[in-house]
Parts: structure tokens; sequence; C-alpha cells
């Protein structure tokens, strides 16, 4: 006697087996996007900041 307690292939369409759903779609190429401009924002040779640059203009915007 052979009982089939899950029988998940009559709960799947054919039509979205292998469609990603819209949010995660859009949340993958939202972070891709996050993930470039992060990249351009944050890496000292793009946008040639620099500790040693921050350190010299905070030292002199402070009065003597």
């Amino acid at each position: 006697m052979k009982e089939e307690f899950d029988n998940l292939e009559e709960f799947t369409r054919e039509d979205t087996e292998h469609a990603l759903p819209l949010g995660w779609l859009i949340l993958f190429i939202g972070l891709i996007v996050f993930g470039i401009y992060y990249v351009y924002a944050y890496t000292p040779a793009f946008t040639g900041w620099s500790q040693e640059k921050a350190f010299e203009e905070s030292m002199q915007a402070q009065p003597k």
C-alpha cells in the first residue's frame, strides 16, 4: 500500500515554472545598480578621496 503525502506536481503551473517573480527581479536589478553606485562612490581611485586629504581639509577648516 503506497501513500502519496505530497503531490507537488499537481500544484505546479507550466507557464510560470521557470519565471522569476517580478519583485525578486526588481530587487536583483536594484542591487546591481546600487552595487555599481557604491563601488563608484566609495572607491578612492574614482572619486579622489583619501583620508590624508580629508584630514588636511578638516585641519584647515578649524580656527587656530
